[in-house]
């Protein structure tokens, strides 16, 4: 069987589709553009088995195919070569050194250092919405609050960051050739800037993430050039673009949900198992980079080849009935919830604490503002972004007053 989870319908509803998968196998066969054939897991053990067991699933298919991920996506402009090296498409020693230098970075920076000024961002652009008009808050709210908050985190200098989330702003759209060959001029001139931006670092020190990653040496050890630059374009991307889709399917929930909804008015406090569920239930990032099998092995008795693509999907994890009762089921207060939105394994989420915190932050202050949001339009059904492995909206167009 065909299986499109890019689809609306997939989109729109995913369980018919995730109980067929399930019923079909541990792994089910999926085409992806630039990925090319790959397996999917079905099931929470499925992806478990394939995210904690890094020696057999790697993640840079060099030791196996001989071929690098680099190699493999010859097709890209050369600039971005050194993107194709960061964290995620390491293994073992390598990833270890790599996650371990960018962690002793981050233990700088509290998340609770933090909350002021992602406070501070949320009231300013609650401030600036205009109450008496339909708008669309995630373009409005949604998208700026993490971006403002990953600016301020890794340091860009405020006079630069409107120009810098213009140049990347098209990486946010619908995935297909001709969207990410429009993303290319802004992606090299981020790429541009962030070099010249390590420079002036080594001459004028500031404060943020970026400095610390230039400034680090740790044993001796301290990123390259490329490094430093696939790390703060990871971190940059990955940062905020993520926390965009937990923010928008968080506030879609709660304008659309009754009781969830009067779960927050009631127990304010509630919020963070909220959030905690909209990862779970709607699985933002639905799945992993893919993986490659180190050997003949099997996942879940189901045989896979040396060499084979096998990718955790994260949302059949996440609604599996074997690790969930009533997956279907949105529950505000579940507990336990032992989702694996954020991944799961050595490749983690390394700001999945930021995300929740600014999750928090974002529809804490939004609701309190206005309790009474509600869809501008509740006839049309909502325009689900149609990106690989992103499950989120286009838009979502709403009325802050009753």
């Amino acid at each position: 069987m065909t299986y499109d989870i890019s689809s609306h319908a997939f989109l729109a509803n995913p369980n018919p589709t995730l109980e067929q998968m399930r019923n079909e196998a541990p792994l089910v066969a999926v085409k992806f553009p630039f990925i090319g054939k790959a397996w999917l897991t079905t099931s929470d053990a499925a992806a478990r088995a394939l995210l904690k067991n890094p020696d057999v699933f790697v993640r840079d298919p060099k030791a196996i195919t001989g071929k690098s991920l680099a190699q493999k996506m010859w097709f890209f402009p050369k600039f971005m070569q050194p993107l194709f090296g960061t964290m995620i498409a390491k293994d073992g020693a390598e990833h270890r050194r790599l996650r371990g230098l960018v962690d002793k970075a981050f233990a700088r920076t509290s998340i609770a250092d933090l909350r002021p000024e992602i406070q501070h961002i949320a009231d300013d652009l609650v401030d600036r919405l205009d109450p008496d008009q339909p708008l669309d808050i995630m373009r409005h709210y949604a998208r700026p609050l993490p971006l403002k908050a990953i600016c301020a985190l890794l340091g860009i200098p405020s006079e630069d960051r409107t120009r810098v989330a213009a140049m990347i702003a098209p990486l946010s759209g619908p995935t297909s050739k001709w969207a990410i060959l429009r993303a290319f001029p802004g992606l090299y001139r981020t790429m541009k800037y962030f070099r010249a931006d390590f420079a002036r670092l080594r001459h004028t020190p500031r404060s943020g993430l970026i400095n610390d990653l230039v400034a680090l040496e740790h044993d001796g050890d301290r990123l390259s050039e490329d490094e430093l630059l696939a790390m703060v374009v990871l971190l940059f991307i990955a940062g905020h673009e993520t926390t965009v889709h937990l923010i928008t399917m968080t506030i879609l929930r709660l304008i659309t949900d009754p009781v969830a909804k009067d779960r927050l008015q009631s127990d304010p406090k509630s919020l963070p198992l909220i959030i905690e569920e909209v990862m779970r239930e709607a699985a933002p990032v639905m799945m992993t980079k893919p993986h490659f099998a180190a050997c003949d092995t099997d996942i879940c008795g189901m045989p896979v080849k040396k060499g084979d693509q096998i990718i955790a999907l994260l949302i059949a994890a996440n609604h599996d009935p074997a690790r969930f009762e009533t997956p279907q089921a949105f529950i505000p207060n579940r507990r336990p919830n032992a989702h694996i939105g954020f991944g799961h394994g050595p490749h983690v989420c390394l700001g999945m604490q930021l995300a929740r915190a600014e999750a928090e932050i974002a529809v804490a202050t939004l609701f309190a503002r206005y309790p009474d949001m509600d869809l501008s339009d509740a006839s049309m059904p909502p325009r689900y972004l149609r990106r690989v492995g992103i499950h989120s909206l286009q838009t979502l167009p709403v009325k802050l007053r009753p």
